[in-house]
């Protein structure tokens, strides 16, 4: 395989468009559900502590 020729920096400022486009797409989405159509923030479950059981002990 050929070694690879340096990108342009027009190829550069290209490839950065094309990689960050879907994550502002997506965010923007997400951020205007939440602003304008009242969705609540999505929270992860808490993971229990160490040394705390749930269970009582007999």
């Amino acid at each position: 395989m050929p070694p690879r020729t340096p990108l342009t920096p027009n190829q550069q400022r290209i490839r950065v468009m094309v990689i960050s486009f879907p994550f502002l797409v997506a965010s923007s989405y997400v951020l205007f559900r939440r602003l304008y159509l009242g969705e609540e923030q999505k929270k992860l479950p808490s993971a229990p502590t160490r040394g705390k059981l749930d269970v009582q002990p007999a």
